[in-house]
């Protein structure tokens, strides 16, 4: 009776705890094999791009900083987007433990962005969970910039004890923001399921309640985030930057039941790590008919980046890159971690498509030797 009392007093049956363990067992078991025979960029290094080694190209400069970690440089402005380097382990994770910030990956992951010359403007978040939103404050702390994330992602950070002088700005879809040269829309998005639900969805006590009205009715006496689950997911968010007269989409992934606009980019960075976002990547091409589709969010995030960029386990980039041939829309890329590259000029106000031809295995053959 004990354990179904603290069951229903957090908002979950015994059975569900049951189901979980094992879907937790399931990870453990993919990470391993990952682990052992897990496939890095090396089989698809016709399709890593970087800058040449030298000074700095004119341009909007990209640079991926794993999971779904972006830095945009423009002029001497920076973007950080879900700046993620702490990478904590699975096992904590899946054990509920006491999950913090690692100041030595943190420090290590800054020294590989812009020089001192280079202001960091803001720093966007799609999402609340962890491996979006973690390492954010000691980012800020260092980095400086607006943190513009939904109303309950700047609650989460707002509970910690150091964040009283953090800048943040609540934002939601339809929001428009104008930091230095960016232009910078607020979009709505969903989030994927994993295991029939959103992982780490608002708590069951704020479910009725906009993203607003429960970051301001929990505020005052929550608890700050300790452990995987606090940091939850809230209200998904992608965002449309304009820059140079060229306009880049990311997201971190979602359903169906929420696309982007109908409008063409030049780059879009497009969350696939779960099936959900796959299903619908067909569509989502075929509205923003991008030049370039850099897919997201399908590198092990458990892996400490030192370790070099590998597939996570329920990734399936095979299907993406078939996706991506039979849809034409654009030329597909791979960035790896803190090699920058330059997003090319358009050639007229029209976007044009590159001509390219990507290299499709046999459905029968191993692209993941």
């Amino acid at each position: 009776m004990k354990s179904l009392s603290i069951g229903l007093r957090f908002g979950f049956h015994i059975g569900d705890i049951r189901v979980i363990r094992g879907h937790v067992r399931f990870l453990l078991f993919l990470t391993l094999v990952t682990n052992a025979f897990g496939a890095g960029l090396g089989s698809y290094s016709h399709l890593v791009v970087a800058d040449a080694a030298g000074p700095a190209r004119d341009g909007v400069r990209v640079t991926y900083l794993g999971t779904n970690g972006y830095q945009f440089e423009f002029k001497e402005h920076a973007l950080l987007v879900d700046p993620y380097f702490s990478r904590v382990d699975l096992l904590s994770v899946a054990l509920g433990s006491h999950i913090q910030p690692n100041s030595s990956r943190i420090n290590d992951g800054l020294r590989h962005l812009a020089s001192g010359k280079c202001r960091t403007d803001a720093i966007l978040v799609t999402h609340g969970h962890f491996d979006h939103l973690l390492d954010v404050p000691a980012v800020m702390a260092k980095a400086r910039g607006t943190l513009i994330a939904s109303a309950s992602s700047v609650d989460l950070v707002r509970r910690l004890p150091d964040a009283g002088a953090s800048s943040a700005d609540a934002v939601k879809p339809g929001d428009v923001k104008r930091i230095g040269p960016w232009k910078i829309r607020v979009l709505s998005a969903t989030h994927d399921r994993l295991f029939g639900k959103v992982p780490y969805d608002r708590p069951p006590s704020k479910a009725g309640l906009s993203a607003e009205t429960a970051a301001k009715a929990g505020s005052a006496k929550a608890e700050p985030p300790q452990r995987a689950a606090d940091w939850i997911c809230g209200e998904p968010l992608a965002f449309l930057i304009e820059v140079n007269g060229q306009r880049i989409y990311i997201d971190s992934g979602g359903t169906q039941a929420q696309l982007p606009p109908n409008e063409r980019v030049d780059l879009a960075i497009l969350g696939v790590a779960l099936p959900d976002s796959r299903a619908r990547l067909r569509v989502t091409l075929e509205r923003l008919q991008p030049r370039y589709i850099l897919p997201s969010h399908q590198d092990d995030f458990f892996r400490p980046l030192s370790a070099g960029f590998q597939f996570a386990p329920l990734s399936d980039f095979p299907f993406v890159q078939r996706e991506c041939a039979q849809r034409n829309r654009g030329k597909l890329i791979l960035l790896d971690y803190f090699r920058p590259w330059t997003l090319p000029g358009s050639t007229n106000s029209k976007f044009q498509i590159p001509n390219y031809k990507t290299q499709i295995p046999n459905k029968g053959s191993n692209p993941n030797p």
